[in-house]
């Protein structure tokens, strides 16, 4: 359905359902949701949308940048992926062997992430898609790693142990201490946020070997090595959860 809200058209979905009140949001995808009292007349939903213009306004333009920023899910040539918190446009060359390296660009207009494959494989995007994967992997138990080993020496009077570094395919988390096992777990996404916040994220799971829950003691031992977290939170979850796939 749309609405013409002060001469700005407005697309949303309406759902009518056994509710008392109606109420809106924008999903993941920037799509306005309505829902309505299955009672409910249009003109009375009309009415509430336009007294919300400002906040619709306000949200559909915060989305529509957010959804400008948000890197590809269709894996192909010419569209763009996150590392360390840069976009980088994918470029497939035809070679002997595999490889993946970052390209960057002097003039800063168009760094590659370029990803040479065999020729036997250079149709096949499921497969170049398994070796950006492996190479993403390497890249971000490399980095992690590295700054485990830093922290956990800058915490040697705190009896932090060092633990064992896995990458996973988290879709919710950015990071989980295991402290029976002596192991910490980051999500591969990580490596496409700037190094600040992989940094941050590596002294949060740290600060779980002495402190298990998220209270007022734990984050002021996260507070003695990274004095800006919250910022630093702020960027992974406000901006790039939303555009990393």
């Amino acid at each position: 359905m749309e609405i013409n809200l002060d001469g700005v058209i407005i697309n949303y979905r309406l759902v009518r359902k056994k509710i008392k009140n109606l109420y809106m949001k924008f999903n993941e995808n920037g799509t306005l949701e309505v829902k309505a009292p299955k009672s409910m007349s249009q003109s009375l939903i009309d009415r509430f949308l336009k007294e919300k213009i400002k906040w619709i306004i306000i949200q559909k333009n915060r989305y529509d940048l957010m959804l400008d920023e948000k890197e590809t899910d269709i894996f192909k040539e010419g569209e763009f992926l996150y590392f360390l918190g840069k976009k980088y446009f994918i470029k497939i060359v035809e070679d002997k062997k595999n490889e993946v390296f970052i390209k960057e660009d002097a003039n800063k207009e168009k760094n590659l992430l370029v990803i040479k494959i065999k020729s036997k494989y250079l149709n096949n995007i499921e497969y170049i898609k398994k070796i950006y994967e492996k190479w993403l992997k390497n890249e971000c138990l490399k980095i992690c790693i590295e700054y485990v080993n830093i922290y956990v020496k800058k915490m040697g009077e705190y009896n932090i142990p060092k633990p064992s570094v896995d990458i996973k395919k988290f879709k919710a988390k950015w990071g989980c201490c295991i402290p029976k096992k002596k192991m910490v777990e980051f999500s591969l996404n990580l490596v496409k946020t700037p190094i600040d916040c992989i940094e941050y994220v590596v002294v949060h799971e740290l600060a779980h070997f002495k402190y298990i829950n998220h209270n007022r003691d734990f984050y002021n031992f996260v507070s003695i090595f990274v004095p800006d977290w919250k910022n630093r939170r702020n960027l992974l979850n406000k901006k790039f959860a939303g555009i990393i796939s």
